[in-house]
């Protein structure tokens, strides 16, 4: 674990997935992301979703008409990264190819993870390198799970979600079957206007996948909370909200999405598939988002 702070905010973080443990609110020591703590709801805080967001076909992708094997969200939350750049307010890690990631994703890359605090909360930043002699595309996430009712502090009912700008009505993918989309798009009944009510029954029929490109923030508060955070997302142009269907849990994910789950069906081509970000050979690509807590 390496942890990282300034005079406002404090932020851990494992080699592990390079996974954003911890981020707290150093005046009241609060803290913002979930921890699961033994009780068997959702083991993990934040974890890096590369090269493939949501579940694939059969576990699996076609490149070329031929079939690589691909898990849920990926593999890059599930190998150890190496720390390449560390001060006191901010870390660098740094995951690059290799013999196992080749069998399923069959290209040399290196994926940086820079975690910056400032004034505001902290800054993330995605470097997708092609280090390959052939270009590829892949996806790339983020899956942070944000606390709600703390210390007792109000429901998970009391919060919504705020969204800015929204051009016209809340759009969402149509999940069916779960975790899968069918390729329809629809409005988002639960919405008013540019917010989103929370309730466990929203969510209990699986992820929201929004498709809101013009989307630049997303806001999660209570009038009975003091503490709010908003992601500022705009190199992000899908946002998911979730939490474990059934449980009751007191904590939900917003997630900045760079490409979407699968079209229930047949394994998809790594290239066409909707969502997926292409990156010429010995090219890179970059993206950021921002957490600002209060």
């Amino acid at each position: 674990m390496l942890t990282i702070e300034n005079g406002k905010f404090r932020a851990t973080i494992s080699e592990m997935g390079a996974e954003l443990q911890s981020l707290v609110n150093r005046k009241d020591d609060y803290e913002f992301i979930w921890s699961d703590k033994g009780r068997g709801i959702w083991p993990r805080h934040a974890p890096i979703l590369f090269p493939a967001i949501g579940k694939s076909n059969d576990d699996q992708y076609m490149i070329d008409g031929q079939l690589y094997p691909m898990h849920q969200h990926g593999f890059a939350r599930d190998f150890p990264f190496t720390l390449v750049k560390h001060d006191k307010g901010s870390a660098t890690f740094s995951l690059k190819s290799n013999d196992e990631t080749r069998t399923m994703f069959p290209y040399d890359f290196e994926l940086l993870v820079t975690y910056t605090l400032n004034k505001k909360g902290l800054s993330i930043d995605y470097t997708v390198k092609n280090v390959d002699k052939e270009d590829f595309a892949f996806s790339l996430g983020s899956h942070p799970g944000f606390q709600v009712a703390v210390n007792d502090e109000g429901d998970f009912d009391d919060y919504s979600l705020t969204l800015t700008p929204v051009d016209g009505a809340i759009k969402q993918f149509d999940i069916d079957p779960v975790p899968f989309r069918d390729g329809d798009i629809s409005d988002l009944d639960a919405a008013e206007d540019n917010k989103i009510p929370l309730t466990h029954e929203l969510l209990d029929d699986g992820l929201i996948i929004l498709d809101n490109p013009e989307i630049q923030s997303i806001s999660l508060s209570s009038p009975n909370q003091k503490h709010s955070v908003t992601l500022q997302v705009n190199d992000f142009p899908y946002l998911a909200i979730w939490s474990p269907e059934h449980k009751n849990a007191p904590f939900v994910c917003v997630e900045p999405f760079n490409g979407l789950p699968d079209e229930f069906g047949d394994p998809s081509d790594l290239f066409h598939k909707e969502g997926n970000v292409a990156v010429k050979a010995r090219d890179q690509k970059q993206m950021s988002y921002q957490i600002d807590l209060v």
